[in-house]
């Protein structure tokens, strides 16, 4: 009977130090969050033709792979400001892919925010704004050729080169509904690793339904388009000449059944690359990277939901890629299915399918075509310590995730 009276007591003393440490101007304790997601895939792999693209996992033939690339660990802090600001800072790790140039652990976040109802300060490493939409794939670069910005500066072989970089981004939001973005970057640069100046700048505008009226179901989910420039971009490696390359994203998520229960949408982006003129054939990754290309992707999905929470998901997808000034006959497209069903709380099982072919001057770089076979599992975990915010600040938005 004692403990009865006591507990009440603690809750009442402690409350009542608390009003009184604020009144009195003492620090207040920060809210403390941490995400994690582990995903680990059987992959078989089987390339065809003969790929000249220094890229490990493209120039071997049949495996069979134990894959736990881009899990990660995430910490976040936020902290209450003065006139209704508020603070974040936030520190992840990921698993980078097998033999990249990364070595055995990338910091994919490491960033301060602070942010109103209204306006959004980003300062730090973080997704770069080389995509509007996320797809339901099951790593973020599982199509990566169709439905990111390529880094110009890169070599290839890390896609973390393309979806990372050092930011600075404000946003301006209205009417809950409506991100205005702008952005400048320091994407990794291969020739000058030491170079951290700003090689990228952009803006975008985006219409995103909040998470709150999801369930409304409305046709249109998301719309948007960005642009992204890189700035100082070598034409040619040996004669020193740079020139500006510009691309325009597009993207559009639409609802296609008004249900509670079963969630039918179609998501779709566009990437329109400029490309420089000098850039006439694809010798190497950086000219497929810098010459005039257009690429589509859209995928549709299904997911059921049951009680509110996610019982499985059926997804496929479409991507397809033209380079207007290399010929016709230069093109490739893709093909990709998967499917997660769950079996208890947040602990899925995985599987995905995914077929790619290259025709034209990127045969001798890529290969004739690609497939890759994945089964695996995924554990997601998010907890929150001290809780004092709303979900807008949740770290896994940070990062891909194939429910959302």
């Amino acid at each position: 009977m004692r403990n009865i009276f006591f507990i009440p007591l603690l809750v009442l003393l402690g409350s009542t130090y608390t009003a009184k440490a604020q009144s009195e101007g003492e620090e207040v304790l920060p809210q403390i969050e941490i995400g994690f997601k582990t995903i680990t895939t059987g992959n078989y792999y089987n390339n065809k033709g003969n790929a000249s693209l220094n890229i490990p996992i493209l120039n071997e033939g049949d495996q069979v792979l134990s894959d736990f690339s881009d899990s990660y660990l995430m910490l976040g802090v936020s902290q209450k400001l003065y006139r209704g600001w508020r603070g974040q800072m936030v520190m992840g790790l990921t698993f980078p892919d097998v033999n990249s140039g990364l070595g055995q652990v990338f910091y994919n976040q490491v960033m301060l925010k602070v942010e109103n109802q209204k306006n959004i300060i980003k300062l730090g490493r973080s997704t770069s704004q080389s995509t509007l939409a996320q797809f339901s794939t099951f790593r973020d670069d599982d199509a990566i050729q169709y439905n990111y910005v390529l880094n110009p500066f890169s070599g290839g072989i890390n896609s973390q080169d393309n979806q990372y970089a050092n930011v600075i981004e404000y946003t301006h939001i209205l009417g809950q509904r409506f991100y205005v973005t702008f952005h400048g970057e320091n994407y990794a640069d291969f020739q000058n690793p030491s170079q951290l100046g700003i090689n990228g700048l952009g803006g975008s505008v985006l219409y995103r339904m909040p998470q709150s009226q999801v369930w409304n179901r409305n046709v249109l989910q998301q719309v948007g388009f960005s642009v992204n420039n890189f700035i100082n971009t070598p034409v040619d490696l040996n004669n020193g000449q740079k020139k500006t390359l510009t691309n325009l994203l597009a993207t559009a998520t639409f609802n296609l059944l008004p249900d509670p229960v079963h969630f039918i949408d179609f998501k779709i982006q566009a990437v329109k690359n400029f490309g420089l003129k000098d850039v006439k054939d694809i010798m190497d990754y950086t000219s497929y990277s810098r010459t005039k290309s257009t690429a589509v992707f859209g995928m549709l999905r299904y997911l059921n939901r049951k009680l509110e929470r996610p019982r499985y998901q059926i997804s496929a997808g479409v991507g397809y890629k033209t380079f207007s000034d290399i010929g016709n006959d230069t093109k490739q497209w893709m093909l990709i299915s998967n499917a997660f069903y769950r079996i208890g709380n947040n602990f899925d099982l995985l599987v995905q399918y995914k077929y790619n072919q290259n025709n034209g001057e990127l045969k001798p770089l890529l290969g004739n075509n690609q497939q890759r076979f994945q089964m695996g599992i995924a554990y997601t975990f998010n907890k929150i310590f001290n809780n004092q915010f709303d979900d807008r600040n949740s770290i896994l938005n940070l990062e891909h995730g194939y429910i959302k």
